[in-house]
């Protein structure tokens, strides 16, 4: 008995144990720098999305280009040349553009990082770009592209599919 005594006044005087309002101070700051951390985070992947979109979409253009060079004029969506004037099949997804551009002007059609629902790159002919969100059907020898990015909330309205289009690209512009 003396024994148990004598532990317990040692126990007493060595606490060497955490409170319980030290363990929530931890668990609260803990908490407060993995939600920094979260934000941060989701800011840099979207950031890095929209530079490989913007990227993907040079060289898709750079692709057009040569083709024009080779064909007089810009693929359709039904992957003929587009005569200028015409009106049919003018404004589709960049996927359509497969068997114009691929092999011969790129190995292959970039997609959407995201690529679901509306994150697909867009392409129209015969269409001119008029100001940094807008454009114009001119019915001239022109293309513009298109594709939702996710840092910039300026919509460019007047595609065929829902106006979530933030960037223009093109040609003659």
């Amino acid at each position: 008995m003396y024994c148990i005594m004598r532990i317990m006044k040692w126990a007493q005087k060595n606490k060497n144990g955490f409170t319980i309002v030290e363990l929530l101070i931890v668990v609260v700051v803990i908490g407060i720098l993995a939600s920094i951390v979260t934000v941060a985070y989701s800011g840099i992947t979207q950031s890095a999305r929209d530079s490989k979109r913007q990227a993907d979409m040079k060289s898709i253009e750079s692709a057009l280009e040569l083709y024009h060079l080779d064909n007089g004029g810009y693929p359709a969506c039904n992957n003929t040349p587009y005569v200028p004037g015409g009106t049919s099949n003018r404004v589709c997804p960049m996927s359509s553009l497969v068997s114009s551009l691929v092999p011969k002007y790129m190995s292959s059609i970039p997609v959407d990082p995201i690529n679901s629902g509306n994150d697909i790159y867009r392409y129209a002919v015969g269409y001119k770009k008029t100001t940094a969100t807008g454009f114009s059907s001119d019915l001239s020898d022109n293309f513009i592209t298109g594709m939702k990015l996710e840092t910039v909330s300026t919509v460019v309205s007047g595609w065929t599919s829902p106006n979530y289009y933030t960037y223009l690209g093109g040609s003659n512009n």
